[in-house]
């Protein structure tokens, strides 16, 4: 018996030490990476580690396919593509219309928005057709309902608040105001979608459940911060309003008047020509 879970043990042990070296140090490599890339240390070389640590992270479902950790990177791997595709997009967007730095040509704008519209069609599809992430057993992977909700609301409200702020605030800017307003709608009637009908391999109900667990998620998010500001502001306005006033300057002396003087003509005069 003791040798049984000697084994087990042993067993247990090395599928860590696997998915240690497999998947969390690759992890880790990927913001290592970021940071020298970033510094200018060594961007070359923090690029190269960025790409392997990100690489190896994405494959670790066929190098550890025992560990339950690997379902994240069996997720990045999934929506990678649509994801690329997205940022190409957004950047299109972005910097294909009336920006001051960094301006493209006005097609970029257009294909920006094909880019945009490709892209969410294969989320779409990953999430009604038989493009679902599978992970182990041919179950969904455990990290994709997680993520669908929470992508749908939060670009419906990051989409929703650039949309007012633009309106309110920006200068000429009612066409961007717009387009960011029917792009919120699309990713809301998008998530209505999900809510009322069936998806290919997850119910409306469990669709339903995580949205409002990504809501509340996104909602504690915010007030986490609005707190953590707050109590920041809070404490720098009690230590201001707690120190002393300053108080006024004597008045110079005979001694630092005639000294001033001196060095005032020491340096000021000359004799005239």
């Amino acid at each position: 018996m003791m040798f049984i879970n000697h084994n087990v043990a042993v067993q247990h042990m090395d599928s860590m030490l696997e998915a240690a070296i497999w998947f969390w140090i690759p992890l880790c490599l990927v913001p290592v990476g970021i940071w020298f890339s970033i510094s200018g240390k060594a961007k070359s070389v923090g690029k190269l580690v960025a790409a392997i640590g990100l690489i190896l992270v994405m494959i670790s479902s066929w190098t550890v396919p025992s560990s339950d950790s690997t379902a994240g990177g069996h997720l990045l791997l999934s929506i990678i593509a649509p994801s690329l595709l997205l940022a190409y997009g957004v950047h299109g967007m972005i910097f294909g219309g009336n920006v001051p730095v960094g301006r493209l040509d006005s097609s970029a704008r257009w294909s920006g928005a094909m880019a945009i519209l490709v892209s969410l069609l294969i989320f779409c599809l990953m999430h009604w057709y038989n493009f679902t992430p599978l992970w182990r057993d041919d179950e969904v992977n455990p990290y994709w309902i997680v993520f669908w909700p929470t992508f749908l609301l939060f670009s419906t409200s990051l989409s929703s608040v650039a949309a007012v702020a633009l309106a309110s605030y920006g200068d000429n800017r009612l066409n961007e105001s717009i387009c960011l307003a029917v792009l919120s709608v699309t990713m809301a009637g998008i998530a209505l979608g999900a809510m009322i009908f069936d998806g290919y391999m997850t119910t409306s109900n469990e669709f339903r459940d995580y949205l409002w667990l990504a809501a509340a998620d996104i909602f504690g998010t915010f007030v986490g911060i609005s707190l953590a500001i707050a109590a920041f502001a809070i404490v720098i306005w009690a230590y201001e309003n707690s120190l002393p006033l300053p108080e006024n300057s004597p008045p110079p002396s005979e001694e630092e008047i005639k000294h001033v003087v001196s060095l005032a003509k020491a340096h000021i005069g000359g004799e005239e020509e």
